[in-house]
């Protein structure tokens, strides 16, 4: 393939005369340290990935490095992360009654055919509560159909 092996000792005389460095290296404390200092900040809900890549952790580290460090310090967090848990919100989403919470959607897909949908959508019943459609969009009708 004309490739040339070489040995250890070649490529250290090569980096050394044409003064090619490793990384700095992060010692493994000096890592776990801003792995809890990033927790901290985050939350223990994040894995490898964005740990690797959060700014404020302040040293560099491969993800495989990172993902030692964080199985080490949070073991639980690590199975869920482990068996595909995706709620990164710690905050569950709660609403009490119906009308508590309401979610506003709108479609302007259609708008070159001169449709736009807007819907209210209740939190607790998951059911449309209410909803509009209009030629443009239009705040006035929005408020007048919608919010009633």
């Amino acid at each position: 393939m004309g490739i040339q092996r070489c040995s250890q000792m070649s490529v250290r005389r090569f980096c050394l005369q044409h003064d090619l460095k490793r990384k700095r290296h992060v010692s493994d404390t000096e890592l776990e340290r801003a792995v809890v200092r990033s927790i901290y900040q985050t939350g223990p809900s994040y894995g490898r990935k964005f740990m690797t890549g959060y700014s404020s952790m302040g040293v560099r580290a491969g993800e495989c490095r990172v993902g030692k460090i964080l199985k080490e310090i949070h073991q639980p967090y690590h199975e869920f992360r482990r068996q595909g848990a995706r709620n990164l919100n710690p905050i569950p989403y709660y609403a009490e009654y119906m009308g508590h919470k309401l979610h506003l959607d709108q479609n302007e897909k259609l708008v070159m055919f001169g449709v736009t949908h807007v819907l209210a959508i209740d939190g607790y019943s998951s059911k449309i509560a209410a909803n509009s459609t209009m030629p443009v969009k239009n705040n006035l009708v929005i408020y007048e159909e919608v919010y009633r």
